[in-house]
């Protein structure tokens, strides 16, 4: 399953976003980026969407590190309890005592994003107990490989795991597919939406979007053939 950022910050404009991609039947997954405002206005923001949504739709948010430790633990509480599923890297990456105990008394599970960098990042962030996910990014983790030893030792530490995206085009992003379906578990989806904001491709067969989820060609390789073409019209010389 795959979700949908909603990040214009306008609460009526999110609302209506994300019952439009129910109503497509394209996300019931959105994860909100927040942080850069006021803790009390993003708290209001995200919890009357959440209210208007319902069970018909799973919110998450994304702090990007903006909060300090006693705003994170006084705003994950009132997110855990108005039914908020994921808070994804409330703090910095750089605190990692603060992450420890955030992720030990939040609500809602602690999302790492940020602070995964490496295999290195993971096994200590698993040892310290200083997240509930691991959010996985083939770009940023070090490629394939890198991610699959990142989700044994997940796997090994009881640590659930997320399919990130760094908004790669519809190459990056089936090639992130076919790694994670490799996994054991994926338990909190990915967020693989790269190529829906695209305008214009460079592949002959775009990922195929419908019922919420990314569907995987059974073709060889990515499932993909480029347009050279387009593509030659994309080139520097």
């Amino acid at each position: 399953e795959v979700a949908w950022t909603l990040a214009s910050g306008d609460t009526a404009r999110d609302i209506a976003e994300a019952q439009h991609m129910l109503d497509i039947r394209r996300h019931r997954v959105f994860k909100l980026k927040i942080g850069a405002n006021p803790v009390a206005q993003d708290l209001k923001h995200v919890v009357a969407i959440k209210r208007e949504l319902g069970d018909s739709a799973s919110v998450r948010v994304d702090v990007n590190q903006y909060w300090d430790e006693s705003q994170a633990l006084r705003a994950c509480q009132v997110l855990g309890d108005n039914g908020i599923d994921l808070i994804e890297q409330p703090i910095s990456r750089i605190n990692r005592a603060g992450q420890v105990r955030l992720n030990q008394r939040s609500p809602a599970p602690i999302m790492a994003d940020e602070s995964i960098e490496s295999v290195e990042d993971a096994f200590s962030l698993a040892a310290d107990g200083a997240a509930s996910i691991f959010a996985l990014k083939i770009a940023k983790n070090g490629g394939p490989r890198a991610v699959l030893r990142t989700a044994q030792i997940a796997e090994a530490a009881g640590i659930a795991l997320y399919g990130g995206t760094m908004l790669e085009g519809s190459i990056g992003t089936l090639a992130s597919a076919h790694a994670f379906l490799t996994l054991r578990q994926l338990t909190w989806g990915t967020e693989l939406f790269g190529p829906l904001l695209l305008t214009e491709e460079i592949v002959n067969e775009p990922p195929q979007y419908r019922d919420f989820q990314l569907h995987i060609p059974h073709t060889p390789g990515l499932g993909l053939t480029l347009d050279e073409q387009r593509l030659a019209r994309f080139a520097r010389r």
